[in-house]
């Protein structure tokens, strides 16, 4: 092999091989154990795609939509009981569809307190209620902005 042919080549196998290994570490960016979790949540979860289920399990929403997050199906009785469970989200959050339909897009979990607390090895943000702490997951939908951003671009933008 001469000289030049061997140079482009090794360069392509060096871009090649520099994409794949950049997909697998932003794949992989929060770690094996934060991604075992929520696999753990898309599991229990995965029944909410069809919103019926969330309110035969006692979610309830008033359909509001928030703009870059969706309709928030909250279950009442998580709200303030003291316990960050992460296989029992306190919110579930929905994008509208334009046939009538809601995809679940994320989980939110919502906690009160002085100090906001960490999930996921995510900090908190300040949530929507005084002395609240809410943490989004786009565990149904990606988020150009990261899994663990308070909105989604793509989600309700109408």
């Amino acid at each position: 092999m001469d000289r030049r042919r061997f140079l482009v080549l090794s360069s392509f196998l060096t871009l090649v091989l520099t994409l794949v290994f950049s997909n697998a570490v932003a794949a992989n960016s929060y770690g094996s154990d934060v991604s075992k979790q929520l696999s753990e949540v898309r599991q229990v979860t995965a029944k909410y795609h069809d919103i019926q289920a969330a309110f035969d399990d006692g979610y309830v929403t008033d359909y509001h939509i928030v703009p870059n997050m969706g309709i928030h199906v909250v279950k009442p009785e998580l709200i303030g009981d003291g316990i960050l469970d992460p296989l029992a989200p306190e919110v579930l959050v929905y994008d509208p569809k334009k046939n009538g339909d809601y995809k679940l897009v994320a989980v939110e979990y919502l906690t009160f307190g002085d100090d906001p607390p960490y999930l996921f090895g995510q900090q908190f943000d300040v949530g929507p209620f005084p002395n609240s702490f809410a943490l989004h997951a786009w565990i149904w939908q990606g988020n150009p902005d990261g899994k663990f951003n308070a909105t989604n671009r793509n989600v309700a933008n109408n």
